[in-house]
């Protein structure tokens, strides 16, 4: 008891230490509030000096001025909006993120700031999202970026759906207020979706990229003096694609000749190159063929496309000249382009065909990105189909797959082969790897968030779908396999176990113990009927510590939680898993109907010893508490390598009780089934 006393000392010196070290940091830098304070502005503008008030309308911002040095006049610098005014609002893990955005007059965001956010990682994480790095993303980038996680934007570690729903909140809104007031992508909501899903869908390219793939042709030509001039050949008949080639001030240019000076018609871009195009490409001799149609391209169907400094043809012409197509000509079929070399030394003919996105813009068609594409393939796709094309868990991060594959194989082997050495090689790998770097581990979370959301809030992440489905397998058939070797805390707790002094445990009275066994389940019960009750509310973090353990949380009230529930497992063997643990009572629930349950013998009918060796209390001789045993192997173990009483036959068994308690030897009983 001295030995207690003194543990118990040192255990309450290391709390208070703790909490002061905690409670002299804040808990978070977002608010938790809808309230817009003046300096929230100027921290997501700071170029304005002063603000409007909020303007209302379809679009509400606040507007920022600053004084112009030189003219002395104020001018507007940018807007300040809240992303909870423009619905519908993305959704995060568990609810929407309220932001507020800046942007400036050249539709640039300049800065954001999370308001509010209801997450279930934030009640252990603590505020996930206040990441110096993530939110820096957001500094100082163009509305014309598609905003994708992963592509644009890196996202928060274990936290894709939160991340994603920012990203696509920031830039889509951003993206509402420009065409509200900076007149950006003047247009219909389909024309801007085809503006933007055509600069995405060519983005990744290099002009050699289009070349390969026939996007552009190129034809090498002679020049009056001989030299070599390299036209390359593409259409850009569209804002969508003109602009993506030579930039937005060339192509409106070429716009104006094709409608003012040609009278209107398909726009093909020229881009001559080499030592012959600085003049010998001047004079344009050139004529267009479309089955029997021949027509002589006159000197008022070329314009001007820039000098090549602006947009994809940069660096790769001389300069750009635009060429509008004769009505005539169908410029969705393949035609011919002849080049008549000056002095008659000989025509040269380049076939062209508009392909891949620049012939969807031919037609008129609206541009529709990869996920759209796939959505209209989903609409009448049988199940399989759409789990082959669309499965929910999005892309499959390989890595994580593999490695998490390869601890759940070492999980099977060890609880397969009852071997010791590779059950704890694999209980160190699970706190390692799931628990304190992949922060994987299942909790009770899932369930409330599943009733709260539906199944996608698993379904969309395969590594947690992985460790989800092996758990209800091997729970359903062996029993609570999970609590033995994949639960993080649990590999915490058997690791207190093994370096605690003995002399430091305690034996619970069976009577308090088989009634403390219940708490667990009433615990399950509250969280999940408060998640039935009210959606927003949360408390299962204060009953599932390893959150706050391998979060880091910075809560004071949880880390106490968490330390009073490990001076526990010092005292008492497994006590998490025995009286608190929320999510091994749901998995208590499922191993009632296990079919392979842990086999009795006859010696089990006399003996203690896995009585006595049993982490979890579950044992009462020849019975076992089968929802209460969490497969750790001990009693297995022994009962292969007929430790104590099973390396007796009964006979002798019975003899010695004779014996011993000088009683009639009594029948030799049969073997106790599962």
């Amino acid at each position: 008891m001295r030995h207690l006393n003194s543990a118990a000392v040192r255990l309450a010196a290391l709390i208070a230490l703790l909490a002061t070290t905690l409670a002299s940091s804040a808990w978070s830098q977002t608010p938790f509030s809808m309230e817009v304070k003046p300096e929230y502005l100027k921290e997501v503008l700071p170029i304005a000096e002063t603000f409007s008030e909020k303007e209302g309308g379809e679009a509400p911002v606040w507007r920022g001025y600053r004084n112009n040095a030189e003219t002395g006049v104020q001018e507007q610098v940018g807007f300040v909006y809240l992303t909870d005014d423009y619905p519908p609002e993305q959704r995060g893990y568990a609810g929407p993120i309220d932001m507020l955005v800046g942007m400036d007059m050249n539709g640039v965001v300049t800065s954001m700031k999370v308001l509010d956010y209801y997450e279930s990682y934030l009640f252990s994480r603590g505020d996930f999202i206040d990441d110096s790095v993530f939110l820096s993303q957001f500094r100082r980038k163009p509305i014309t970026d598609q905003f994708r996680l992963d592509v644009d934007i890196d996202g928060l570690s274990s936290a894709t759906a939160t991340s994603a729903a920012m990203s696509r909140s920031v830039g889509e809104v951003s993206r509402r207020v420009a065409r509200a007031y900076l007149n950006f992508g003047a247009g219909t909501e389909e024309e801007q979706m085809t503006i933007d899903n055509t600069r995405a869908l060519l983005e990744p390219y290099s002009w050699q990229d289009l070349i390969d793939q026939g996007v552009i042709r190129q034809t090498t030509l002679k020049s009056a003096e001989g030299a070599d001039i390299v036209l390359a050949v593409t259409y850009i008949g569209k804002r969508a694609i003109g602009e993506f080639m030579v930039g937005k001030e060339a192509f409106e240019l070429a716009e104006a000749d094709a409608t003012f000076r040609s009278g209107g018609g398909a726009i093909l871009l020229l881009a001559p190159s080499g030592p012959g195009a600085g003049s010998g490409f001047r004079q344009f001799p050139m004529s267009m063929q479309q089955g029997d149609i021949v027509r002589r391209v006159a000197g008022t169907r070329f314009g001007n496309a820039g000098m090549a400094t602006e947009g994809l043809v940069a660096g790769n012409a001389n300069y750009a000249v635009s060429l509008t197509v004769h009505p005539d000509f169908d410029v969705t079929q393949p035609f011919n382009l002849i080049y008549h070399t000056p002095g008659g030394a000989g025509d040269v003919a380049l076939e062209y065909q508009v392909t891949g996105v620049g012939l969807t813009l031919a037609r008129g068609e609206p541009v529709l990105s990869e996920e759209q594409l796939l959505e209209a393939r989903l609409v009448d796709a049988s199940f399989f189909e759409r789990l082959r094309l669309a499965p929910p868990w999005g892309v499959v991060p390989w890595v994580d797959v593999i490695l998490l594959s390869i601890l759940l194989g070492f999980v099977m082997a060890a609880f397969l082969s009852k071997n010791a050495m590779l059950r704890w090689g694999t209980m160190t790998a699970t706190m390692l790897y799931l628990g304190f770097y992949k922060n994987g581990f299942l909790s009770v979370s899932h369930i409330a968030n599943v009733i709260k959301m539906g199944p996608e809030m698993i379904t969309n992440n395969l590594p947690t779908l992985m460790i989800v489905v092996f758990t209800l397998i091997t729970t359903l058939i062996w029993g609570r396999v999970f609590c033995s070797s994949l639960c993080p805390f649990g590999a915490v707790q058997d690791f207190i176990a093994r370096f605690a002094p003995k002399k430091w445990q305690l034996k619970v009275p069976q009577k308090l113990h088989d009634n403390a066994l219940y708490i667990k389940y009433g615990i399950l019960a509250l969280i999940l009927g408060t998640a039935s009750v009210n959606a927003n509310a949360s408390i299962f973090q204060y009953f599932e510590p390893f959150g706050t353990l391998f979060f880091l949380s910075p809560s004071v009230v949880l880390w106490a939680i968490l330390l009073v529930i490990l001076a526990a497992c010092v005292v008492v063997e497994r006590f998490y898993c025995r009286y608190v643990c929320p999510l091994g009572a749901a998995l208590a629930i499922l191993a009632l109907v296990s079919p392979l349950r842990i086999k009795r013998v006859p010696q089990c009918s006399t003996c203690k010893v896995c009585e006595q060796a049993c982490p979890t209390g579950a044992i009462r001789r020849e019975a076992i508490d089968f929802k209460e045993c969490v497969r750790c192997d001990v009693c297995e173990t022994k009962l292969i390598e007929k430790a104590g009483t099973c390396r007796h036959s009964m006979d002798e068994i019975e003899r010695r009780r004779k014996t011993k308690q000088n009683i009639p030897v009594v029948n030799i009983v049969e073997p106790v089934s599962a």
